[in-house]
């Protein structure tokens, strides 16, 4: 027996010795890179503090269990046989095992925890991703995607930030510029990018992670912040550009940042830019390496759209398109608005409608047995619509119906109510417009006549829809006779209806044929004229001079006629191919380039131009905008100047670029011992393109900013002595592509689980897609009298936690590989999902493809929508939405 015992107390005694080691080896590691090996408490993540101080207080308990047993061990062995002593060691040993069994389960649960916790961070439990401090799960992080913030640079736990790097952010509604600048003094002024352009500290703070903001409800002087930024402001007023007038960080260790935008920060109406977010204000972070920028940046070759092109297709035409056409015959005078009207009451009573429903008869009893109330029935059915009290005046108001004033009310009393009910007004729709008719003109309202006159009805309903912007509009006798302005099988989707059937006979529009042509394509295939062009970056883009009209953004990109001959603003001309602009009015070229506007998108790396010529609707009802039909054009870029110095003195901070020399443009700019240029522009005199740190574009791709000499051309590869300015020319024909794209993947697939928690959602088109609708939130468009809202792309939780999510995409090639790339895939970025909680995504139809079509049918994977069922909702074809969405 004794010997028994001695075997047991030598288990225990190894397993709480041990038991300190188990919680040391038990620590996880959250992704959050120490410093030094001390606790820091403004760095470090404050669930891994909370893990480790646990650890260290069931370490000390494992301490006094092992001391415990060893006391329990020599008192046994010390008794010398007396029972008193053995009893009392038996019970310290039996209380010592059972705080054992306790600490270790303790123990266990804390590892499992935590484990889920570094999971969590990680992506991959026990294997944390490689990402900054900030490690996504920022809690003032949610007005990101799904509220008033659309992208930001750098991302959100984006590492290896080079130093010079310029911060941006993008919203979706305009700013209150007199919210977020100050000017040398601090006075707080709107921000004009000149006088009024440094950051108000109280709106816009960034700071170190380590140190945390150094402002609350006032900011002091000096701070820890970095205060020392410049504003610059977008065209449209929704984008901003910060620019540190120091670098950020250290030369000799990465520095992890936040930026905070707090409720200081306004939207033009003087609200919070916030007020409407799950958290007040916005919060994100990065890590900033040790490393400048000073590399410049390049168009991508492989993503160019259109394609570069030097030749235009040879194209015999078999088959000319045709116009679809539709028909309105005229039966009757279409119903205007009638509101409702008491025809009689039995016996007399005063009635106030508030009704605009289909019953024509109602009943007002009063109950015996309770006289102050009043029971309200349907006259033709007797049934039961409502109870209500008599107030102190004989009045009972039955909400959605009716007020009625008696001179009295007694039990049994009744009243009978005929009325005449509300009658709507029919419309018609046509394309992406709807028609209300009326006895008065205005806005969309279509005249009826007050003595019904076919021929007199038929004449307003085309003089109406002579505005029409998708339709040529004719009249014989009572018949309105309807052409689609664009020909081809496009027409035949123009939507064409009426409330009212009887009183106008509908022929939808039909017979539109595309033109069938027998083409040979010499070079690259001609594109249609309902392209975007597209320009995408190998880095993130300043957008400050690519992103606005076309004539806010003249100095720095246009899209012209790509012929050496073409004439200017002012010239001569026979017709539109002979401008620059190709728009010639009355025999005189207007304008130096096409006119549209472009937008910035895709973290800003992508800019797409949009022209503004309106030429059709797509299947959702959204105008989409043509370039000039059978044209040859050029996108041109314009490289910026280099920063100009006087002496070697100037350029000592710019090392390895250290001497002020003479450069090929006639100024003296800094160069490093090869001759080489730096690459950084002058951020107060931009004159062309540049990066988020600034530098120049380097447009023939030999790594040497040159600034703006000449032109390199895609058309033209092997003449590099061309620079540094970009230029794209192709040829566009005059057809109008219409099929409309589809998803053909998305992962993780539908309802699939064990999803890692940073796992970004992948979805694949089948075609390239427009950048700049590859982003969060919706869009209105006005269908006449009544707005749609189109959405875009969402990612939705089951639950009210905040999540922030953001978009990106790139152009890749599919197979059959040839370098060129034909598909576009998306990617929704996001903070941590929850555990064993429910994400949905969702593809909306204000997505569009290259050509402008947009996402409808919404045809996914495993789902082929139709006209009747156009969404796609958890793999199942559905008409049934709520809100737009999917339930």
């Amino acid at each position: 027996m004794l010997k028994k015992n001695k075997i047991i107390y030598g288990i225990l005694v190894t397993i709480a010795a041990l038991l300190p080691v188990a919680f040391v080896y038990a620590q996880a590691d959250f992704g959050i890179n120490a410093v030094n090996n001390s606790i820091n408490l403004a760095g470090g993540d404050p669930r891994a503090m909370v893990g480790r101080i646990i650890q260290i207080i069931l370490s000390f308990l494992g301490v006094i269990i092992l001391g415990l047993i060893i006391y329990a061990g020599f008192l046994w062995m010390t008794s010398n046989g007396e029972e008193d002593k053995i009893s009392q060691a038996k019970t310290i040993l039996k209380n010592a095992t059972i705080g054992l069994a306790v600490t270790l389960s303790a123990w266990a649960i804390t590892t499992f925890i935590i484990s889920k916790l570094s999971g969590a961070i990680s992506g991959v439990e026990g294997n944390p991703i490689q990402n900054s401090g900030n490690n996504l799960a920022n809690s003032g992080f949610g007005a990101m995607g799904a509220c008033s913030v659309d992208m930001v640079y750098p991302e959100n736990s984006q590492n290896n930030v080079a130093r010079n790097s310029s911060i941006i952010v993008s919203f979706k509604e305009v700013i209150g510029l007199d919210s977020v600048c100050v000017n040398a003094s601090g006075t707080t002024c709107t921000c004009d990018n000149a006088a009024c352009s440094l950051i108000n500290p109280r709106a816009i703070r960034i700071f170190k992670s380590g140190l945390g903001d150094a402002c609350t409800n006032s900011c002091p002087t000096p701070n820890t912040n970095v205060t020392d930024v410049s504003v610059s402001v977008s065209a449209d007023k929704l984008t901003l550009v910060l620019s540190p007038l120091s670098y950020l960080g250290s030369e000799s260790a990465n520095t992890e940042y936040d930026i905070k935008l707090t409720n200081d920060f306004k939207k033009a109406d003087g609200t919070s830019m916030f007020s409407t977010c799950s958290n007040d204000g916005f919060q994100w972070g990065f890590e900033v390496s040790t490393n400048l920028d000073l590399t410049p940046p390049q168009v991508m070759f492989n993503s160019l759209y259109p394609r570069p092109d030097n030749e235009r297709d040879l194209i015999n035409v078999d088959t000319p398109a045709r116009n679809a056409s539709a028909e309105i015959s005229v039966n009757s005078c279409p119903q205007i608005y009638s509101p409702a009207g008491v025809l009689n009451v039995l016996p007399n009573a005063e009635v106030v409608l508030d009704y605009h429903g289909l019953i024509n008869k109602f009943k007002v009893v009063v109950p015996a047995a309770t006289p102050d109330k009043a029971q309200l029935f349907n006259g033709n059915t007797n049934a039961l619509l409502g109870v209500a009290d008599f107030d102190g005046q004989n009045t009972v108001v039955f909400d959605g119906y009716f007020s009625i004033k008696t001179t009295g009310h007694a039990a049994g009393d009744s009243w009978e109510i005929t009325i005449s009910p509300e009658k709507l007004a029919d419309t018609l729709s046509v394309g992406n417009s709807v028609y209300i008719f009326a006895a008065s003109s205005g806005n969309n309202n279509i005249v009826v006549p007050g003595t019904c006159d076919l021929g007199i009805q038929a004449s307003n309903i085309q003089a109406q829809l002579s505005g029409n912007p998708a339709v040529i509009v004719n009249r014989s006798g009572n018949r309105v006779l309807l052409t689609a302005k664009v020909a081809g099988a496009a027409g035949n989707n123009l939507s064409l209806a009426t409330s009212n059937i009887n009183a106008l006979g509908i022929n939808a529009f039909a017979g539109g044929v595309d033109r069938q042509l027998n083409s040979q394509a010499k070079g690259s295939p001609d594109s249609p004229m309902n392209s975007i062009i597209k320009v995408n970056f190998n880095e993130a883009m300043n957008p400050l001079t690519l992103s606005g009209t076309a004539s806010e953004v003249a100095n720095y990109i246009q899209v012209v006629n790509a012929s050496s001959t073409s004439k200017t603003d002012g010239a001569v001309c026979a017709s539109n191919a002979d401008c620059r602009s190709y728009r010639c009015d009355a025999y005189v070229c207007r304008g130096n380039y096409v006119s549209g506007s472009f937008r910035v998108s895709g973290n800003y790396r992508t800019v797409e131009f949009v022209s503004d010529n309106e030429c059709g609707i797509n299947g959702c009802g959204e105008k989409i905008y043509c370039l000039p039909a059978n044209s040859n054009l050029a996108i041109e870029v314009k490289a910026a100047n280099m920063k100009v110095c006087a002496s070697d003195t100037d350029c000592a901070a710019y090392s390895p670029f250290k001497t002020c020399a003479l450069n090929q443009l006639g100024y003296r700019s800094c160069q490093d011992v090869n001759g080489r240029n730096y690459p950084g522009a002058n951020p107060l005199q931009l004159d062309g393109i540049i990066d988020a740190a600034l530098n120049s574009l380097d447009g023939n791709r030999d790594t040497v900013v040159e600034g703006p000499i000449s032109f390199f051309s895609d058309n033209f590869p092997s003449n590099k002595n061309n620079r540094d300015s970009y230029r794209n020319s192709f040829f566009i024909n005059d057809k109008i592509e219409t099929t409309p794209p589809k998803i053909t993947s998305i992962n993780p697939a539908s309802s699939q689980n064990n999803i890692k928690l940073t796992e970004a959602i992948e979805i694949t088109f089948n075609n390239l897609m427009m950048s700049s609708t590859l982003r969060s939130g919706g869009e209105i468009v006005d269908s006449g009298t009544s707005p749609v809202l189109h959405k875009f792309i969402n990612l939705k939780s089951s639950e009210p936690t905040p999540l922030g999510f953001w978009l990106d995409n790139s152009d890749i090639d599919s197979l059959p590989l040839d370098g060129i790339a034909d598909i576009t895939v998306a990617k929704i970025k996001h903070s941590p999902f929850l555990e064993s909680v429910t994400y949905d995504s969702q593809i909306g139809s204000g997505v569009k493809d290259i050509f402008q079509n947009c996402f409808k049918p919404s045809s996914g994977p495993n789902c082929e929508a139709t006209p009747e069922s156009p969404s796609c909702c958890f793999g199942v074809a559905t008409s049934s939405l709520v809100n737009g969405n999917c339930q």
